[in-house]
């Protein structure tokens, strides 16, 4: 990966570095990272799209500061929006690390 300018050959190794991702949505003609999603197919868009500039392990890291950014906005308002849906239709609109 080190020697590849190529930011999707990332993919690969997503699951090694991190718990339960398994793909990076990228944008801009691979230039910015999107959004993230897992084994399940369950994803998140990014609050903020993460520039890929610089060596590997620079975006990579902002990548995971935006992940847990953009994951703590999501819980806040699942949390917030509980008591406006009943149980079940609520369930259906968070992702699931929000409804446990």
């Amino acid at each position: 990966m080190l020697g590849n300018s190529d930011p999707t050959s990332i993919q690969v190794h997503l699951l090694k570095l991190f718990d339960n991702v398994k793909e990076m949505q990228f944008g801009r003609n691979n230039k910015v990272v999107d959004g993230m999603s897992s084994v399940e197919k369950e994803g998140f868009v990014c609050r903020t799209s993460v520039p890929i500039e610089g060596p590997v392990e620079s975006w990579m890291t902002a990548c995971e500061d935006e992940m847990h950014n953009s994951l703590k906005e999501i819980t806040k308002e699942g949390v917030f929006n509980y008591a406006k849906h009943s149980r079940t239709e609520w369930l259906k609109l968070v992702l699931g690390m929000v409804s446990t």
